[in-house]
């Protein structure tokens, strides 16, 4: 596909959405969301809000071009890779029953095609998720700079920042809007893929757990390849750090798949779709072994996998606990002050710490120097720690 062409899609994709947004959730508040796009040559994303928070809002989304590009080439190449490898060359690959490195449900062009929609879509509902909290109010009322906040408000995604770094609580409070964005954008994501799935015109009853499964694979393919390309080359380093103004790229996708797999675990019992918890990690892990052998195999300086760069199982990882323990209290600290200016009030968006996830977090040690610290862990996340909220 040209690079026009992939840009046309993309504006099809995106403005039916903001259209869609503009109709259930702007119209009623007098406000507007709209889309916009740049030339700028950055891989990101960033949202803005022209309103304050007793106004209607007045929101925006800005994607560059070079975002959507990116975005479909790292796939095309990515699918070319995973065909161009013959069946059982690499011992972990044995390791799933189902040896297909691709949906067998869809064509080629589909797998790349399903693939980028998913990931654009996905990153556009992180943008919304920021508006739709008004991160940008809180990141000024609870940041460093409180009275100082500006009335225009711009939160940037995916951009590597070339600002000075920032640290302490400022960081802490992006950090977390950041990654309640993530929440918002897979539950937006999660609740819309379930509601193609059931259109009949979109697959019928006997195809939709192979469709369901296989879109869902392509998805998570997708936007592992987004976190890959914004982490670049750097493997998997465990730190307890809040530093800088967004979490760690890989730390992120792997809270992700804990989100995702809880979610739609949850949806089984609601709908009586296909999925179950075992099936849901053994699909998400094995489209973020793919991507990890291809970024791996492709994008470090040997051309060669690498076991650092695999996943270390979110929420296990002791250092990725030391990380969340600043990070749930700040979120504590903020979310009432997030229902009083939040745009959209369905509780499913807000980001939710359980009492059992807090109390094994609260028996994590803070000391840099404690076995936690130094601990490397490797196994899968425990379902039922982080989750929807009630609220």
């Amino acid at each position: 596909m040209e690079d026009a062409e992939i840009y046309q899609l993309a504006g099809e994709v995106l403005s039916c959405i903001t259209n869609d947004t503009n109709d259930t959730i702007y119209a009623p508040l007098g406000g507007k969301l709209s889309i916009c796009w740049s030339e700028k040559e950055i891989y990101g994303a960033y949202a803005s809000s022209l309103s304050q928070s007793d106004k209607p809002p007045q929101h925006s989304i800005t994607i560059y071009y070079e975002f959507v590009r990116q975005v479909w080439r790292d796939i095309e190449d990515f699918c070319e890779f995973l065909r161009s490898r013959p069946e059982g060359d690499f011992a972990p690959y044995e390791f799933y029953d189902n040896h297909a490195k691709l949906p067998g449900c869809f064509n080629e062009d589909e797998h790349v095609r399903n693939m980028f929609i998913a990931a654009i879509t996905w990153v556009y509902f992180h943008e919304l998720g920021h508006l739709l909290q008004e991160h940008g109010i809180i990141r000024h009322e609870f940041g460093p700079r409180g009275d100082e906040a500006m009335q225009t408000t711009d939160v940037h995604d995916f951009e590597v920042s070339h600002h000075k770094p920032i640290n302490d609580r400022e960081a802490l409070v992006s950090h977390v809007t950041e990654l309640a964005a993530d929440f918002a954008a897979t539950i937006f994501y999660a609740t819309d893929l379930l509601r193609h799935i059931e259109d009949p015109s979109f697959a019928d009853a006997q195809e939709r757990p192979e469709v369901l499964c296989g879109t869902l694979y392509l998805m998570v393919c997708g936007l592992s390849l987004v976190f890959f390309r914004f982490n670049g080359s750097k493997p998997i380093v465990p730190i307890a750090d809040v530093e800088g103004s967004h979490p760690r790229p890989l730390t992120r996708l792997e809270l992700l798949l804990s989100q995702i797999c809880e979610y739609l675990g949850a949806i089984e019992m609601e709908t009586g779709h296909s999925f179950n918890q075992e099936l849901l990690e053994v699909l998400c892990a094995k489209a973020v072994f793919f991507t990890t052998l291809y970024w791996s195999s492709t994008n470090t300086e040997d051309d060669d996998f690498y076991v650092r760069f695999l996943l270390r199982g979110g929420q296990s990882s002791p250092a990725n606990m030391q990380y969340l323990q600043p990070i749930v209290a700040i979120w504590d600290e903020i979310l009432p002050r997030i229902k009083e200016v939040r745009r959209f009030h369905s509780p499913l968006i807000l980001m939710r710490f359980t009492e059992t996830f807090r109390e094994k977090l609260s028996s994590v040690s803070t000391q840099g120097t404690s076995p936690e610290a130094n601990a490397t862990a490797v196994t899968p996340s425990s379902p039922g720690e982080f989750r929807i909220s009630s609220q």
